[in-house]
């Protein structure tokens, strides 16, 4: 059974977070493959030195901070990377609907106001009045609906500071 629950999350996980996944495998790769090279250059440079081959210029310290930078680029390319990939599922989401449809709804039914209030009342009044009394919301849609109908909203220490005696 836990393989199961095991290959079930991993598909998922994997459906979801592909290229991340992919982006950063690469990204420790190409780390493992400069390093490799850098210690392959630092080994050449020190046979080249214990030769006493003058012939060849060596650079050991650009060599390290050629490795750095290129650790920082192909850091920044894989951030980068995955940032513009999750924006482009973001504009796609957003233009097939697949936004969340729950906060749609709660927010159209926030601004909804029936057709005769809205010509009988100026531009002014509108932004004095609360929203709340114009509203008939579904609480089936809307898991507030019952806050909003309320006349006051009371805390915790309202409560308490009633039921204390005063002296």
């Amino acid at each position: 059974m836990n393989k199961l629950i095991n290959l079930v999350l991993t598909a998922a996980l994997w459906r979801n977070y592909k290229f991340m996944i992919l982006s950063v495998f690469v990204l420790i790769v190409c780390v493992f493959v400069i390093g490799v090279m850098h210690a392959d250059y630092v080994q050449w440079a020190q046979y080249q030195l214990a030769q006493d081959n003058a012939s060849i210029p060596l650079s050991v310290g650009w060599s390290f901070i050629i490795k750095y930078v290129v650790y920082m680029l192909a850091i920044c390319t894989c951030f980068y990377a995955n940032k513009w990939v999750n924006n482009k599922k973001a504009y796609e989401k957003s233009q097939a609907g697949d936004e969340n449809s729950v906060l749609k709804k709660v927010i159209a039914s926030a601004t909804f106001k029936p057709f005769s209030e809205k010509s009988t009342e100026s531009e002014g009044n509108l932004s004095n009045k609360p929203v709340a009394k114009h509203i008939k919301p579904n609480a089936k849609l809307d898991i507030f609906a019952n806050i909003r109908t309320k006349q006051t909203l009371r805390t915790q220490a309202d409560i308490v500071i009633d039921k204390k005696p005063t002296k």
